[in-house]
């Protein structure tokens, strides 16, 4: 039996970082190198287990006996080098965050001149570099890579170089123990044909993994088990975005203010995104009490009718956006998007950057219609110049249509009336007006009336129905314009 004091005083309740990660994983593989007696052996089945799982099934390692582990070595989180498969495992390791700055390319790539291989050498890891900065940057790759090629041979005991390394194939896994947003599904799925992970392992998985090597009752081992079915437990409860708790001051505070996966559940459900069932949970029902939901940490279909989600945060605030209409976005809107200045008007963006958001102002969460778009504020001026002026017609433009629509119109005053009463007079919603900043509020819905009532199943359904119908009406008006026209002021 395990001592229950250790599970309640639990130091991955307080190790909870990525390094703190990254050490657990590498012990797990680290099992692989323990000597082969009976007090190791559970212990050994473990780690080649998992490294067999990390290696997706592409090789038999029952008879790896040696694995040399790296932590940090060409910044990549844990790699794994087992010579007698001649594999490398580059292993991305995330507890909350996501890949950012092509950081699996970037680690695929100096890998690869490390050993010397052609394996990932046509991967372009500079190409948003300027001249200079891709000279200076190459230097110290290259310098990081003789570095890197050192270490593996003294740790490999290959002083006098006879170790291959080009022959060596690289594997790629991404490893998160947190929910899987939309940007994490796009660094695993993404490019199919030239895939950039060869495996992941997301929260439940992993913790299925653990929980099959229980009867081996390591102390070590069970902590993180305790620890991860808590955090998935949590993940899952925080993600009742109707739910909601008072506040020291005794105000009202729902989850979908504190959580992204509030946020992003509520989108799921109000616009119909579609969502697999996570394969895992089913099987962590029979170990773990309240843990039934797949609805969490399954992912997003990716089919033609589905937007992506994605989330940041404002001062610590979480929000969370889902593109009102799906298409890829051009080289102005991506301009715009990251706040690169556009000066000449041929260049601005012809279609409009549109999104429902979720976030909060000061009387609880809202759903906005927001147009986003990159605001010049000159000196003089205001912001009011070439640039804006085009920005402010747009603005108006749709705003006009959005006032000029009957069928727009009827829907809105339906949503009143779902959730109006004598004592809550005031709209539901309200339109939004024209600010000189990145984003502007077109239609605006304040959810706590919504929210309280979210468990009234017939208001509920009605209310998501006219969402949808909303959305549906909007997305055929707007993308009936003809932005070319609109943006030079022919249409008015």
């Amino acid at each position: 039996m395990i001592d229950e004091r250790i599970v309640e005083n639990n130091i991955f309740s307080f190790a909870t970082n990525e390094l703190s990660q990254d050490a657990f994983i590498c012990w797990c593989l680290n099992w692989i190198n323990m000597p082969v007696r009976d007090d190791n052996e559970s212990g050994r089945q473990f780690g080649s287990q998992f490294l067999s799982r990390l290696l997706n099934g592409a090789y038999d390692v029952s008879k790896v006996n040696r694995v040399y582990i790296f932590r940090q070595l060409l910044n990549i989180d844990v790699l794994v080098l087992v010579p007698e498969l001649q594999a490398a495992l580059i292993i991305e390791d995330k507890t909350s965050s996501q890949e950012h700055g092509n950081q699996i390319n970037r680690y695929k790539c100096l890998l690869s001149k490390t050993f010397g291989s052609n394996q990932y050498n046509g991967l372009d890891i500079y190409q948003h570099l300027s001249e200079e900065k891709k000279e200076k940057q190459k230097k110290h790759d290259d310098t990081a890579c003789w570095g890197a090629v050192n270490s593996i041979r003294w740790a490999l005991r290959d002083e006098q170089k006879e170790l291959d390394l080009s022959k060596y194939t690289i594997h790629t896994a991404y490893l998160k123990t947190d929910w899987f947003n939309d940007d994490d599904w796009n660094t695993v799925w993404e490019l199919e044909k030239d895939p950039k992970t060869n495996t992941y392992v997301d929260g439940p998985e992993f913790l299925s993994l653990l929980l099959s090597c229980r009867e081996w009752n390591n102390p070590i081992l069970m902590s993180f088990v305790d620890y991860l079915s808590s955090k998935i437990r949590a993940t899952i409860e925080h993600s009742c975005f109707w739910e909601y708790y008072k506040d020291i001051d005794g105000h009202i505070r729902f989850y979908i203010q504190d959580t992204a996966i509030a946020q992003r559940r509520f989108l799921q459900t109000v616009f119909n995104q579609p969502n697999h069932e996570a394969p895992f949970m089913t099987d962590l029902k029979q170990h773990i009490e309240n843990i039934d939901d797949s609805h969490v940490y399954g992912r997003i279909d990716d089919v033609s009718h589905t937007h992506t989600i994605q989330h940041g945060s404002s001062f610590g605030t979480p929000w969370s956006l889902m593109h009102f209409w799906t298409r890829s976005l051009d080289r102005t809107v991506d301009a715009d998007y990251w706040g690169f200045q556009n000066t000449n008007e041929d260049n601005l963006t012809v279609k409009p950057y549109m999104f429902w958001r979720i976030d909060k102002i000061k009387e609880g969460p809202v759903l906005s219609l927001r147009y986003y778009t990159w605001w010049e504020k000159g000196k003089e001026d205001n912001g009011e110049n070439n640039t804006c002026s085009y920005k402010t017609r747009v603005y108006n433009y749709i705003n006009d249509l959005i006032s000029s629509s009957e069928k727009i119109s009827l829907i809105l005053a339906d949503i009143n009336k779902l959730y109006g009463n004598e004592a809550n007079k005031g709209k539901v919603w309200s339109k939004g007006k024209l600010c000189k900043q990145y984003e502007n509020t077109l239609l605006q819905f304040k959810l706590n009336k919504i929210l309280i009532d979210w468990n009234d199943a017939a208001k509920r359904t009605e209310f998501i129905s006219l969402i949808r119908e909303l959305n549906e009406e909007l997305t055929q008006e707007i993308e009936k314009v003809e932005w070319d026209i609109v943006r030079k002021g022919v249409l008015k």
